[in-house]
C-alpha cells in the first residue's frame, strides 16, 4: 500500500515537472516567472510526503533554501545575487551533510573534510588573483557555493551505490550554474569574445539554464525515496 501511494505521488510529481520545464520554455514575462518559481516549489514540497530521517530533513532543507535563492533571482526584480548566493551555499552545505553522515569510515570523513576545506582556501585565492581589484563579496560566495557543488558531486557519486538519482541531480545543478556563472563573469568581470562555444552557452536560441534546472531539482528531490540507506 505504501508503495503504491510512493509510485503515485512520484508520477504526478514527475509528469507535472515534466509539464512545468516544457511550459518555460514557451512562456514569457510573469507567466514564466510564475511557471519557473512553481516548478522549483513543487520540487521542495515533494518531500514532505516522505520525510522520515536525516537524509530526508537534510534534502528538504536544501530543497527550501533553493526556494528561497531563486525568490531572490527569479520572483524579486531587480535581483538580489547575494543574499541568493547565501542560500545555495546553505543548500549546498546540506547536500555536503548528507554525503558526510553517510560515510561510515572515519578515516573517508577525515579525507573529506580535508580535501573540502584545501579545495575552498585555493578557489578563493585564484578568485581573488584572476579579478584583483574587482573581487568582491559575490564573486567569493559564488565560488564558494560552487566548489562546494562539485566537491559533493564527486562525493555523491562514490556513493552511487545508495542513490544514483542524487549525484545525477547535482551534476544538473552544476551545469545549469555553468551558464548562470559564465553569464555573470561576462557581464560584471571578464569580457568573453571571439568564442563561438562560450558564446553560444551564455546567449543560447532557448532558457538553457532551466533545461538543465527543473530536472536537477527533480531528481535531487526523488533521491530521498530511493536512498538504500534511508527507512522506508
Amino acid at each position: 500500500m505504501k508503495t503504491n501511494k510512493t509510485i503515485i505521488i512520484s508520477s504526478v510529481f514527475i509528469t507535472l515537472e515534466i509539464i512545468l520545464g516544457i511550459l518555460i520554455q514557451f512562456t514569457h514575462n510573469y507567466l514564466n516567472i510564475f511557471v519557473s518559481y512553481l516548478s522549483i516549489a513543487l520540487a521542495a514540497a515533494f518531500p514532505l510526503f516522505f520525510i522520515k530521517n536525516k537524509n530526508y530533513l537534510l534534502v528538504q532543507i536544501g530543497l527550501l533554501f533553493t526556494l528561497f535563492a531563486d525568490l531572490f533571482l527569479v520572483v524579486i526584480k531587480p535581483m538580489l545575487q547575494v543574499p541568493a548566493m547565501i542560500c545555495f551555499s546553505i543548500t549546498q552545505t546540506c547536500y555536503f551533510l548528507r554525503i558526510y553522515y553517510n560515510q561510515t569510515s572515519k578515516k573517508e570523513r577525515i579525507i573529506h573534510l580535508i580535501i573540502r576545506i584545501i579545495s575552498i582556501i585555493i578557489i578563493q585565492i585564484i578568485t581573488v588573483i584572476v579579478l584583483k581589484e574587482k573581487t568582491d563579496f559575490l564573486s567569493l560566495i559564488s565560488t564558494f557555493y560552487y566548489i562546494n557543488l562539485i566537491i559533493n558531486i564527486i562525493f555523491a557519486f562514490k556513493q552511487k551505490e545508495s542513490s544514483i538519482l542524487f549525484p545525477i541531480g547535482l551534476l544538473l545543478f552544476a551545469c545549469c550554474d555553468l551558464q548562470v556563472g559564465l553569464i555573470v563573469l561576462n557581464s560584471s568581470y571578464i569580457t568573453i569574445e571571439n568564442n563561438l562555444i562560450l558564446n553560444f552557452i551564455i546567449d543560447p536560441p532557448f532558457n538553457l539554464v532551466w533545461l538543465f534546472y527543473v530536472p536537477s531539482q527533480t531528481l535531487i528531490a526523488l533521491s530521498i525515496i530511493k536512498d538504500k540507506t534511508s527507512t522506508n
